[in-house]
């Protein structure tokens, strides 16, 4: 059984490669979301895959687990 990899990891994973550009990150964030290559836990708001990288990507700036010059 393979493991996939955390939400915020995967997240890290994609500014590293592509640097703080929000939008890049926020529409690959959501592209791996619908291939399975992340996962969420549950939806309970029922947002899309793009709702959800937005609302992920202000939760780590926010929180700080990715930097970005706001």
């Amino acid at each position: 059984m393979s493991r996939k990899i955390s939400q915020r990891d995967y997240m890290r994973d994609l500014v590293k490669r592509f640097g703080v550009d929000e939008e890049r990150v926020i529409r690959e964030y959501a592209e791996a979301e619908k291939r399975g290559d992340v996962e969420r836990n549950r939806n309970a708001q029922n947002l899309t895959a793009e709702q959800y990288a937005h609302a992920l990507w202000n939760d780590a700036v926010k929180k700080g687990w990715i930097d970005h010059p706001r």
